[in-house]
């Protein structure tokens, strides 16, 4: 009897061992068969930059307020672009008259026709000695002397046209309205009076700090890439321009200048920009995403796909940017590396290629 139930107990025993053998087998089965969806993108050649980013507030290149010299009746004149008063906004072009001044008092105290007829006379006069000398009826004197009340009568004409374009309020340069005080037309301003705001912002700038251990890497001339939180979308052209040779004690910072090229003025002066320095520039590396790489060991690895077997390569990386990153070794152009569901791979797994 007690050999019998021994008998069973271990007959119990192999049929468990036999269930559990074939369940994990199954499993073991189960899991060799199972294929991982991955997304794939073949190593190709790009340019790469690698650069330093700073940040800042854009300003304006040119900017002026113009006040008025005299005291004047205001007048706001048209745009001839829009046949329409000037307004902010407005783009004006060098010269242009924005508002004109009137004040008799002050016309008639130039006495500009006076001396436009004063110059009549002293030219006459000078003509008239210049004859009389070669008769020998005047010296060299007299013709000098008849040629200096000449020339000072165009400098008195020269002064009072001067004088009355101080009524005429112009724009020095091309550039954009930003500023324009309202008066009741025709009122009385007084001088010294705001009359204007100008900027030209085709072409800005912008005054930041870089940190100390940027020092070996950024030099004057570099190009620079500018965006704006807002428009990321448009990046603009700029340029390092200057560098401060000192250091701040306080901040471990050197102060930099750079300029930038704003032909559609869509950065607007008083924007913060964020400025990327380009200190190394690659043109046709093999790259590959920087976000695929994964950290084993002590090194760097992708996974490629053949024929529907995911396979480990070790690689050696050089420069990057914010999206690529340059491949020295490992990798060849054509390769087809897994950009998504390589999180859950491993070597030598079935995948399977998502489109």
């Amino acid at each position: 009897m007690n050999t019998m139930n021994l008998y069973l107990k271990i007959a119990g025993i192999a049929s468990l061992g036999f269930i559990l053998f074939s369940c994990n087998n199954n499993r073991s089965n189960s899991s060799s068969d199972t294929t991982t969806p991955v997304w794939l993108e073949e190593v190709r050649f790009r340019s790469i930059e690698e650069y330093i980013t700073a940040t800042g507030t854009a300003k304006a290149a040119k900017t002026i307020e113009i006040k008025s010299e005299t005291a004047g009746a205001y007048h706001l004149q048209k745009n001839p672009k829009t046949g329409k008063p000037y307004k902010l906004g407005d783009v004006v072009e060098a010269g242009a008259v924005i508002v004109r001044l009137e004040n008799k008092e002050y016309e008639n105290n130039v006495q500009l026709e006076s001396k436009k007829l004063q110059i009549e006379i002293t030219e006459k006069e000078w003509e008239g000695q210049k004859m009389l000398y070669e008769k020998g009826g005047a010296t060299q004197k007299d013709v000098n002397n008849a040629k200096n009340s000449y020339i000072n009568a165009q400098l008195a004409l020269e002064n009072a046209e001067i004088t009355l374009e101080k009524l005429s309020i112009k724009a020095p340069f091309k550039g954009v309205i930003v500023n324009l005080p309202y008066f009741t037309p025709g009122v009385e301003v007084a001088s010294g009076s705001v009359i204007a705001g100008i900027m030209d912002y085709s072409k800005m700038y912008i005054e930041t700090q870089f940190a100390e251990s940027t020092l070996s890497k950024i030099a004057v001339g570099q190009q620079v890439h500018i965006t704006n939180y807002n428009i990321k979308s448009d990046t603009l052209k700029g340029i390092l321009a200057q560098l401060s040779p000192a250091i701040n004690e306080d901040t471990r910072t050197f102060s930099g200048y750079i300029e930038i090229e704003n032909p559609e003025l869509k950065l607007r002066p008083g924007m913060f920009a964020k400025a990327d320095i380009i200190t190394v520039r690659k043109d046709s590396v093999l790259s590959i995403p920087k976000d695929i790489i994964k950290n084993r060991r002590g090194g760097k690895l992708v996974f490629t796909v053949d024929r529907n077997n995911a396979e480990e390569r070790i690689i050696q990386t050089g420069i990057s940017d914010d999206k690529y990153i340059e491949v020295e070794k490992g990798l060849q152009a054509g390769d087809r590396v897994v950009i998504k569901g390589h999180d859950w791979l491993r070597n030598r797994s079935k995948v399977k290629e998502m489109k």
